[in-house]
Order: C-alpha cells, then sequence, then structure tokens
C-alpha cells in the first residue's frame, strides 16, 4: 500500500508541475500585451465613451441587463469593465493585465476539461492546453481589451464542461445544474455559447455514452437556452446593422463559409500572414475569386474524414467535429460585420484540432525507435518555441492603434476601414500630414466614402485649408445626408471663416434634428444667430443652453449683452 501512494503522490506532483510550467509559459509569451494601449476599434465605445461602467449604480445594472450593445447581448463583459473601471480608470495596463490572467485561468481550465475527459492523460491534456496558451491565433483575443467577450465566455463555457463530466462521473445532480448555471453565465458573455450542448453530445460519443432518451433529456435545457440567446444574438446584429452590411447574395454566402473553414484551418497549421481584417475577397472588377466556389471542396474531405475515423478512431471525428460545431455560428452563413473571417472566433474552436494533434503525437511516439523518437521531440520543442515566437512579435501589433492599423494595411491594402481608423488616430495625435494622406489614399480605393471625406475636412480645418475643407464636408453630407457630424462640422465652418450664417444655421438645425440636446450645436447656433443679427433667436438658444446646462458662463455672458442691445 505504501508503494502505491508513493506513485500516486508522484504523479500529483508532475501534474501541478507541468500545469504551472504551462501557465508560466502562456504567460512570457504574452507579457508584450501588458505594455499596449488601448485601440480605436471598439474599445473606445466599450470603455473611453461608456457611461454605462464609469458608475456603478442599479440603473446601469438595469441597462446592461436590459439592452443590447454594440450589436451585442453581453451584460456580464459590460460588468466585468465597469470592475476593471474603478480599479484602473482609463489606464489601459490593469485591462490587459486582467485579460492575461483569464487567458491563463481559461488554460488551467482548458487542462482540467481535456484531463477528465482523456481518462486523465496528463500528456495529452498538457499538449492541449498548451497549443491553446500560446497559438499565434489567440492574441486577438487577450491583446485586444474589447475581445474579454472571448477570455470570460470560455471560462464559464470550460467550468460547464467541466461540471457535466462531473456530474456524469459522480452522478450527482448538483453538477448538472452547476454545469446549467456555468453555462448562463457564458451565454451571458457571448453568444457563441450556444454551440455548449452540441459538445455536451461530442463529449458523451467520446466516451462511449450510449445514446438513450435520458441522455437527450438532460441536454434540452441547455438546447432551450441556446435557441433563446441565439434568437436574441440575431436580433442584437439586426438592431444595430451589423446584419450583412454588405449585402452579400446568400448563394455566395455558401461558399464564403466553407472558405472561412479553409482560412482557419490554414491558420491552424501555419499562423503567417495574420491581420485584425480579412476582408471578402473580390477580383479588381468587384466579382467573386473563381477559387471561392471550390472552397466546399474542403468540407466534403471532412466529412469523409469524420465517417471514417467515426467508430475506431473517435477521438478524430470528436477534434474534427468540436472544430466545426463550435465555429460553425461565426462562419458567414449568415453574414454578419465586413470580414469573412476573424482570428478572435478560433478561440474555443482550435480546442477540436489541437486535441488531433496531441493524441496523435503521443499516440505514434512510442512506436518509434530511439532516435526518430528523440528527433521527432526536438522538432516539436521548436515549433512550440517558433508559436512563443510567433505569438510575441503578433502582441507587438496591438501596442496601439497606429501599428494595429498600419499592419492591417500592409496585409489588406484594399481595406477602407484600416485608413479610416489610423487618419482618425492621425487626427487625434495632432499628426494631420499623416491623416491628410491616409484619408487621399483610401478615397481612391472608396472615392464615395463619406468618412474619409470627413475626416480629411477635419484635418483640412485645423491647418487653415477652409476651402478644402467645406468641400470635403459638403462631399461627406452628398455620399451620406445622415452624417449628421458633417453638418455640425460644417455650420461651425460657414459661420466662422465664411461668414454664411443663413447656411450654418440650416446645417446646425439639421443637426439638432437628429440631437436635439446637444450643446455644441445649440451654442453655434447662438453664435450663428447673433452674427447674423438675428438677436431674438439667438436669445431663444441661449435659454435653451442654460436650461441644458445651468452653469455654462458663455451662454449666460452672451444673454446679458443680448439683453443690452435690445431697446
Amino acid at each position: 500500500m505504501a508503494t502505491k501512494k508513493k506513485i500516486i503522490s508522484e504523479k500529483e506532483k508532475f501534474l501541478n508541475w507541468k500545469i504551472l510550467l504551462i501557465i508560466a509559459v502562456c504567460f512570457i509569451a504574452f507579457i508584450p500585451s501588458l505594455k499596449n494601449d488601448f485601440v480605436n476599434w471598439d474599445d473606445i465605445v466599450y470603455i473611453m465613451n461608456n457611461d454605462m461602467i464609469t458608475t456603478f449604480s442599479w440603473l446601469n445594472l438595469q441597462k446592461m441587463f436590459s439592452s443590447f450593445f454594440m450589436g451585442n447581448y453581453h451584460p456580464l463583459i459590460l460588468l466585468s469593465f465597469s470592475f476593471d473601471f474603478h480599479l484602473f480608470q482609463f489606464d489601459a495596463h490593469g485591462y490587459h493585465v486582467h485579460n492575461l490572467v483569464l487567458h491563463m485561468i481559461n488554460t488551467f481550465l482548458v487542462y482540467m476539461f481535456f484531463f477528465n475527459l482523456m481518462k486523465k492523460n496528463i500528456n495529452v491534456s498538457a499538449t492541449i492546453a498548451l497549443l491553446f496558451a500560446i497559438h499565434p491565433m489567440h492574441v486577438e483575443s487577450v491583446a485586444w481589451v474589447s475581445e474579454r467577450k472571448d477570455l470570460l465566455y470560455t471560462a464559464y463555457f470550460m467550468l460547464s464542461l467541466i461540471a457535466y463530466l462531473r456530474y456524469l462521473n459522480k452522478g450527482k445532480s448538483s453538477f448538472y445544474f452547476l454545469s446549467l448555471l456555468f453555462f448562463i453565465f457564458s451565454l451571458l458573455s457571448k453568444a457563441q455559447a450556444v454551440t455548449l450542448p452540441l459538445v455536451l453530445f461530442l463529449s458523451d460519443y467520446l466516451l462511449s455514452r450510449k445514446f438513450e432518451w435520458k441522455n437527450l433529456l438532460e441536454k434540452i435545457p441547455f438546447l432551450v437556452l441556446s435557441l433563446i440567446f441565439g434568437i436574441t444574438a440575431v436580433f442584437a446584429q439586426k438592431a444595430n446593422g451589423f446584419l450583412n452590411p454588405l449585402d452579400i447574395p446568400v448563394y455566395q454566402s455558401l461558399f464564403y463559409a466553407p472558405y472561412g473553414v479553409c482560412i482557419y484551418l490554414f491558420k491552424f497549421v501555419l499562423p503567417v500572414y495574420q491581420t485584425a481584417v480579412y476582408i471578402y475577397p473580390t477580383t479588381l472588377a468587384g466579382e467573386v475569386p473563381f477559387y471561392i466556389y471550390f472552397s466546399p471542396i474542403i468540407l466534403i474531405f471532412v466529412a469523409i474524414a469524420i465517417w471514417k475515423t467515426w467508430k475506431n478512431t473517435r477521438y478524430i471525428t470528436f477534434g474534427l467535429l468540436f472544430f466545426l460545431t463550435t465555429i460553425l455560428p461565426v462562419l458567414q452563413f449568415l453574414p454578419v460585420g465586413p470580414a469573412v473571417v476573424s482570428e478572435r472566433y478560433t478561440y474555443i474552436p482550435y480546442l477540436g484540432l489541437a486535441a488531433i494533434v496531441a493524441i496523435l503525437f503521443w499516440e505514434k511516439i512510442p512506436a518509434m525507435e530511439v532516435r526518430w523518437r528523440n528527433i521527432f521531440k526536438a522538432g516539436a520543442s521548436l515549433l512550440i518555441l517558433i508559436l512563443i515566437i510567433l505569438t510575441w512579435n503578433r502582441n507587438l501589433v496591438w501596442r496601439d492603434s497606429v501599428t494595429l492599423w498600419t499592419d492591417v494595411m500592409e496585409k489588406n491594402p484594399r481595406c477602407i476601414s484600416a485608413y479610416i481608423n489610423r487618419a482618425f488616430i492621425f487626427n487625434e495625435q495632432k499628426q494631420y500630414d499623416e491623416a491628410l494622406q491616409d484619408c487621399t489614399d483610401g478615397l481612391k480605393i472608396d472615392s464615395t466614402n463619406f468618412t474619409l471625406y470627413k475626416n480629411r475636412g477635419i484635418a483640412y480645418g485645423i491647418i487653415g485649408k477652409h476651402g478644402l475643407a467645406l468641400s470635403d464636408y459638403s462631399s461627406a453630407i452628398k455620399y451620406n445626408p445622415n452624417d449628421y457630424d458633417s453638418y455640425l462640422y460644417r455650420g461651425i465652418l460657414l459661420t466662422d471663416k465664411f461668414a454664411k450664417h443663413d447656411s450654418a444655421i440650416s446645417d446646425f438645425k439639421k443637426y439638432l434634428s437628429h440631437s436635439p440636446d446637444n450643446l455644441n450645436a445649440t451654442f453655434n447656433l447662438i453664435v450663428a444667430n447673433y452674427n447674423k443679427g438675428s438677436f431674438d433667436s439667438a436669445r431663444v438658444y441661449c435659454l435653451k443652453v442654460i436650461a441644458l446646462d445651468p452653469g455654462n458662463a458663455q451662454a449666460r455672458q452672451l444673454l446679458e449683452t443680448i439683453d443690452k442691445l435690445k431697446p
């Protein structure tokens, strides 16, 4: 008995040492992310300009749980950012620390899930966790603060799966309900969690659990929740205009979706030439490239692999189906957003592919001769080192907005959003020549992009080229009559630089039809009417500004001046 206890003790020690080493390697690979700033890609909306997270109140809590935000329903993410804000305010370092800690926790949870699923096979579980921890395609989920969604939903996703396996092992209903609770938390973090019931079925399959009515019935609450949150996610995307924004025909989506599978499979094996935005591939004439129509062939090969391995090599079937089912909701059969694939979507799905690699590796190693075994292990170690280096370098790309969008422009020279976002940052940093260049280059690609005209107009206005600024604001309005900011900017320019007060008043009123209580537009209406000599109208708007902002000294001073001018 004493010998047996000693063996168990050594296994436990080895287990703890192994996972701690993996988490340490994970930390090292992602160290550069801790020095990163926020980026002007959702971070501004989620954190910098989000009143819901700045004050922890019952009203804000109600808003988080009762409304859509940025085309999503994920109240726990907003709650997470509120927690960060009260600790770090607008210090990006704290948010990045939180993200990395969550990624390391997820690495441990991945290990625990597969450790229990794979009959406590330490080597296989550790290899899966290691690939998950350091894969370069996961950098976007960790280094981008706004993608806290991936990290949090995965934590609850894995906890739900672990609790489910405990339920199967112990037979206690408490673990079942705990699994259901964690699933709800995962759904409240990101809609991609709707795939969890399918993973439960796959876990049953790998464990050779019989398909019986009892086993089906226990999945029904999970399936019902998936249906409810899945429908909610579609409505959220539609309400914010994110559903098929490029108006891609249905028949083309049927080919772009399997093309996405090809990209994800390729990037798992060769995570190179990464980019934050994968635009839909088109020809110079704007047509779908011919190779897109051949992409379904990959699905045929995957289907054959699943059919061939269904009975005798279950782990390959499990891995392939795990990958396909968890990535299915984001395969653009129903196009969401302007990108054909996104690296963040691989955060959980790649676990299926990692499981295949890990099991094959540790299955083949013992059968090799010692010499080849050592060569194979050396090659695997070199591959791990390469992945760590790629992940480290990819984190550097997310350092700030300029480095991010510069990288996107290098990889996708026709990506309009990169020109828009970098020009915006250059304007913010008072690098107006660079902003002008980005806007001009972007307009060569899309001469009707109103945002580029607006950003260029801002830069021209600041450097004193008022005529060019006026022309650009007018172009922005021409191509998007609902671009209300351009009405405001053009109105200010018309009254301040060109003394065209009637036109300016018209622009300000147009803006106020959209935002009736905007102080800036209302105050500029005072100025335009005052300069025009319409003192009665100027007085009315002075009173409106004072009603909106009783402490506004400028409005009170103008009101006194106007009252003195009246007979």
